[in-house]
């Protein structure tokens, strides 16, 4: 191949356009901090980027549904050691009244202290999370002991059927938690039967015991007892998923990082680097352009004559 002076020219041309091109990229770099600004600057790293941010978008959808059961079973765990504390109230109660030297005005105002137990109890099961009744199922926008004329609680309460009807919140991937009780969980209880209601009926089957005396106290004790080690159950039934969410929080929390960490490192500039480079090409570029204002300033009577 003949080297003329046009092939000169152009070649020397061509290389001065590639350096503008790579210093006009480092430039960027150097004033976003990014690898990049359209994908078409690096495609590759665009790419990854996008899945990077894909799978982070994924993982920070996971986090705020795993913070929100986390929220939910923090408040069904206070709520059930506020029943477990009542309890340690009701038994205390309970025991003093099978005692045969109450007066009958001693047992009317334990049976009375005991109906406020009750009410207190049932304000417990119509605790709230979010405007939703966290003992209610799927009917969570119903109280589940309704409360009659004059903020009166009934003495018994008939619940509603809510037994399969767990609250599942998707925390990661394939891995959901109930965040809810219905009664019906399995705490010891006999099959079939709700333990949450059992609680407050037996509360209202122990104000009418205390009227009638020691005797027919002392027959409503088991139940009672049955009563909180079910709740006690139902707490570390609770304290489990609460274990589970917390511990997923904190690896979606780490992968989160992870990721994060990798999205920087692809599409983010190393800022040194870069500084270098740019210093480098804009002095190769002054070189080329010195170069070759002496090459093409050459006529073809140097090239002749030279």
């Amino acid at each position: 191949m003949q080297i003329t002076p046009l092939v000169i020219s152009n070649t020397l041309l061509q290389n001065i356009q590639n350096q503008e091109l790579q210093i006009a990229q480092l430039q960027e770099e150097e004033s976003t901090g990014q690898k990049f600004e359209v994908p078409a600057n690096n495609p590759i790293a665009a790419e990854t980027t996008l899945n990077l941010n894909n799978a982070l978008s994924q993982l920070k959808s996971y986090t705020a549904s795993a913070q929100s059961a986390q929220g939910w079973l923090n408040q069904t765990s206070g709520a059930l050691t506020s029943m477990i504390n009542l309890w340690d109230q009701v038994l205390q109660t309970a025991t003093q009244a099978t005692n045969s030297t109450n007066s009958q005005a001693d047992l009317n105002a334990m049976a009375e202290s005991v109906a406020e137990m009750q009410a207190n109890l049932g304000e417990i099961l119509d605790t709230q999370y979010e405007s939703t009744y966290i003992f209610g199922g799927y009917q969570n926008l119903t109280p589940p002991v309704p409360v009659g004329a004059n903020n009166q609680y009934p003495a018994s309460v008939t619940w509603p059927n809510t037994a399969g009807q767990a609250q599942l919140f998707e925390i990661n991937s394939g891995t959901s938690v109930a965040v809810n009780l219905t009664g019906y969980e399995a705490v010891g209880q006999p099959a079939g039967q709700n333990f949450l209601a059992s609680a407050y009926n037996d509360l209202g089957s122990l104000v009418t015991a205390i009227q009638q005396g020691p005797a027919a106290v002392q027959a409503v004790l088991p139940s009672l007892e049955s009563d909180l080690n079910h709740l006690t159950s139902a707490q570390s039934l609770i304290g489990g998923r609460l274990q589970q969410v917390q511990n997923t929080l904190t690896q979606l929390q780490n992968a989160s990082a992870d990721i994060s960490e990798s999205v920087a490192n692809v599409s983010g500039a190393n800022m040194a680097q870069v500084t270098t480079q740019l210093a480098q090409e804009e002095d190769a570029y002054q070189a080329a352009l010195q170069s070759g204002s002496q090459i093409l300033s050459l006529s073809l009577l140097n090239f002749i004559n030279p």
